[in-house]
């Protein structure tokens, strides 16, 4: 009997421990190829392994957990997930993350690294946590330029009239607006092949390495080396769902995320040229002779759209970045 009654105590205990773990679901837009899903997978392993079984990380590529937008506002009523989303997101519950985003601001990766260390972050960081969302750390996913199906675009009067499709963010769609002088389009990230592909839309805006992933290039036969954003992206957690973790586990989960975006960061600047060339190699035209001194004057007008920023928000960022 007491051995028996031992056995049933190991089995309770047994049960507990399992109990114990907690699973995230890690959300992402991105496919299987990209490096924004191997690195989800390593962070998972290895946060798996520190937090002693504590913490298991399930990795949804490809949207399946639905957009972005979705995946935001899912955390912010304490789902069990976590992500990397976009900064746009996060302003609609803190309408400054935009200006992480700004269109021509970046001069380089030395500019995003300036501003993503800032007091000007940490403020943002620290006011969206009463939204529930915990900003983990940030990665840099890219630069982003122009691709159209058939248009050879120079300058502001080539996208002139162009549908282009956005991600449904205000930002965005002013700088479609305002700078290109298009129509802004967003359509879900998922539906830009077909979008492409049935003449929807003109033209789309993403890293290479993205139209890359998602092959785009099969029917899109330009891409303009705009640069137009150096995409400053937020990896992000449900707060209340961070604060239940043990401070063990925390600490583990605090340290391999910003390993992981680390990574990220460096897998992004590394594939830019590399991403370039295969795109060439698929078919496309590298359309590298762009006025953008052009499309960056014209961006000036963005920031009048933003009557919500906080007052002497860009001249802020600004000064940051032009500190020596």
């Amino acid at each position: 009997m007491k051995a028996a009654g031992m056995g049933a105590l190991a089995l309770c205990m047994a049960g507990a421990a399992a109990q114990s773990e907690t699973v995230i679901r890690f959300a992402h837009m991105n496919g299987q190829t990209h490096f924004v899903h191997s690195e989800a997978l390593a962070l998972a392993e290895r946060v798996h392994e520190r937090s002693g079984g504590e913490v298991r990380i399930e990795v949804f590529p490809s949207g399946q957990l639905g957009e972005s937008s979705q995946i935001v506002e899912q955390m912010s009523f304490g789902a069990d997930l976590m992500g990397q989303v976009q900064a746009g997101n996060l302003a609609d519950y803190l309408p400054d993350f935009s200006i992480l985003v700004y269109p021509f601001m970046y001069g380089g990766i030395g500019d995003v690294e300036r501003l993503v260390g800032s007091d000007l972050v940490a403020g943002l960081n620290e006011g969206v946590l009463q939204s529930n969302l915990r900003v983990m750390c940030y990665l840099h996913y890219g630069t982003r330029d122009l691709y159209t199906r058939n248009r050879e675009v120079r300058g502001p009067a080539d996208s002139k009239d162009m549908s282009i499709r956005v991600q449904p963010v205000t930002i965005y769609t002013q700088m479609v607006e305002q700078v290109m002088g298009g129509a802004p389009t967003p359509i879900p990230w998922p539906e830009v092949y077909s979008a492409l592909a049935q003449g929807v839309i003109d033209a789309a805006e993403a890293p290479p390495l993205s139209i890359l992933d998602q092959r785009h290039y099969e029917h899109a036969r330009y891409l303009i080396q705009t640069n137009h954003i150096q995409d400053i992206v937020p990896l992000v957690i449900s707060a209340s769902q961070f604060d239940a973790l043990s401070p063990a586990s925390q600490e583990v989960l605090q340290t391999e995320t910003a390993a992981a975006c680390a990574a990220m960061s460096a897998a992004s600047i590394a594939s830019y040229e590399t991403g370039i060339e295969e795109l060439r190699a698929n078919g496309m035209t590298i359309i590298a002779d762009v006025d953008r001194a052009a499309f960056a004057e014209r961006a000036g007008l963005i920031a009048a759209s933003f009557p919500e920023w906080t007052p002497g928000l860009y001249d802020r960022a600004r000064a940051i970045l032009d500190a020596e």
